[in-house]
């Protein structure tokens, strides 16, 4: 695990494309010049804001003819207009990508120091940090700032880890940019890319890619799961997780769970299998044509499941996935928590419950409660004898 991870800002940390760009466009429009849309902005932040500014005013001016190329003289005004109009409006569209506040919170929590490495101007790289991180203790906030190279230049790298004393080994830089990566070669340091910033992943290529937050948590903390509990979470996420648990309450099944990061792949569901020492099985919510007829079906998790095999087994008319919308309301379960302890739910009278014979013989079950966030693991004898009673057990 890393020591120490460098934040880009601009498209990383926060979306800020939405007030650049209106303060770019007011300084076109004081000069009677056509503006440009937020997309044509994207591939311009990143470089600093006296080279976005000079980019905005070329792509302008490329529809005027007339007029004569930029000039240090209006690039230079076109810049104080420009940083008057965004130093007032910094912060009007500009937030944190959904969930970016919690993996800082939570790098914090585990002794990981974070820092920012910004082209943007240092007064507003502090100023947006303060305001939208304030609980976070950076080691470093570091921007555009006067007699300073900017990014790609590894002066600023070299910089953040003599602050914080820390090696090329244990450091690391996120960005969302090609000049971020290079930031990173030049600097000696590993480097992530993410792709919901202002590049394609096509641009980003040749990088290690991440899509999104919950995929960066991973790879910069691993995937979370909790030691073994046997009481029920101290906070219900949804009405079938707090039936679920009073269910075991009542018919007196004791239980282990864990709370994990998104238990979302087969991977996830490996790393929750290893901790609590039952493999996690498959559910899948099926449906007939006319949606009259429900299936709840378990199997092992690396069992691929052809419809044709199992339509056969049971001797019943083609049956396909059935839809999100109809997996809440039969179940009370979302997808990615579907989980055949919604046979509790009221709506799940009369759906079909199908088990692998294999998982029925099995000492050990172990499931979602429900939420993609908690797994369960309980003797498979009290979910068949006290618990629910199975309409099918198939080979």
């Amino acid at each position: 695990m890393k020591q120490l991870i460098l934040f880009d800002l601009d498209g990383t940390l926060l979306d800020t494309l939405e007030d650049l760009s209106a303060a770019v466009n007011h300084a076109l429009e004081l000069r009677g010049m056509p503006i440009l849309t937020i997309d044509a902005y994207r591939g311009m932040v990143g470089h600093g804001v006296r080279n976005l500014v000079q980019r905005a005013l070329e792509a302008s001016l490329a529809v005027m003819p007339d007029i004569n190329r930029t000039s240090d003289t209006l690039v230079d005004s076109a810049l104080a207009d420009f940083k008057d109009y965004y130093q007032a409006h910094i912060d009007v569209h500009t937030r944190p990508y959904p969930g970016i506040p919690e993996l800082l919170a939570d790098l914090h929590a585990r002794g990981i120091r974070l820092a920012v490495v910004s082209n943007k101007f240092q007064e507003g790289t502090e100023y947006l940090i303060s305001r939208f991180f304030p609980g976070i203790p950076f080691v470093s906030i570091l921007g555009n700032r006067p007699g300073y190279p900017l990014k790609p230049d590894p002066e600023i790298v070299q910089e953040v880890l003599s602050r914080a004393g820390v090696s090329q080994e244990e450091a690391m830089l996120v960005g969302d940019s090609p000049t971020d990566m290079r930031t990173a070669l030049n600097g000696g340091i590993d480097a992530l890319a993410v792709t919901w910033g202002y590049r394609s992943a096509e641009e980003l290529s040749g990088n290690s890619l991440v899509h999104s937050v919950p995929a960066l948590r991973i790879e910069l903390l691993g995937f979370y799961v909790s030691e073994p509990v046997s009481t029920p979470p101290p906070a219900f996420e949804t009405p079938l997780q707090q039936l679920i648990y009073e269910t075991f309450a009542s018919k007196s099944i004791p239980f282990e769970r864990v709370d994990t990061d998104p238990g979302l792949t087969m991977e996830d569901c490996a790393h929750i299998s290893a901790r609590i020492g039952v493999d996690i099985v498959k559910t899948i919510f099926l449906c007939n044509r006319q949606q009259t007829e429900f299936y709840l079906y378990v199997t092992s998790h690396d069992k691929p499941f052809v419809t044709r095999e199992f339509c056969g087994t049971l001797g019943i008319p083609r049956v396909s996935f059935a839809s999100a919308d109809l997996l809440w309301e039969r179940t009370g379960a979302r997808v990615g928590a579907t989980t055949i302890l919604s046979s509790v739910w009221p709506a799940c009278a009369g759906v079909h419950l199908v088990m692998d014979a294999s998982i029925a013989a099995s000492e050990w079950f172990a499931c979602t409660d429900g939420t993609p966030t908690c797994f369960v693991k309980i003797r498979t004898r009290d979910l068949l004898e006290k618990y629910l009673k199975i309409s099918y057990v198939i080979k």
